[in-house]
């Protein structure tokens, strides 16, 4: 028995996902949101956060492309499939949408402020994100003296 992806049967466009996540971060606080594209795709949404009188700017990437190789896996001996490209662009997205709700239930409670649960995907002034920018010098960044 194969299994599922999480999300992996919906229906729901990639845009309107999308729309319901700007929609989501404006009610929790977004000064801006920013829709990013690529051959006419949404590939990421960038949003800033006021905190101490500062912009705070993240960007939450969208590396569908993952759960595509998957749902092409899955296929076994059939080619490619413009179809899973679409899907895997919806079920990514989807899945970005569950995890920002599921974070925000947690900024809900007052457990964590808005920063803390988006810290790695800060967008640094290199255009990337914290977490990114960590990877690209194999955490080397971080005194691993001080990390238990």
């Amino acid at each position: 028995m194969v299994k599922t992806l999480f999300m992996e049967t919906t229906k729901i466009s990639a845009s309107q996902t999308v729309g319901e996540i700007q929609r989501l971060l404006g009610n929790y606080g977004a000064s801006a949101v920013l829709t990013e594209y690529e051959k006419g795709e949404v590939i990421a949404v960038s949003f800033r956060v006021l905190f101490n009188g500062q912009h705070i700017p993240f960007r939450l990437p969208c590396r569908w492309q993952a759960i595509f190789k998957k749902l092409q896996s899955k296929r076994k001996r059939r080619p490619y499939n413009r179809n899973d490209e679409t899907q895997a662009r919806r079920v990514a997205w989807r899945q970005i949408l569950r995890w920002i709700e599921a974070q925000l239930a947690l900024v809900d409670t007052e457990m964590v402020q808005i920063q803390e649960v988006f810290m790695p995907y800060l967008q640094m002034n290199t255009g990337k994100t914290l977490y990114e920018q960590l990877e690209e010098t194999k955490f080397r960044m971080i005194d691993h003296k001080s990390v238990v």
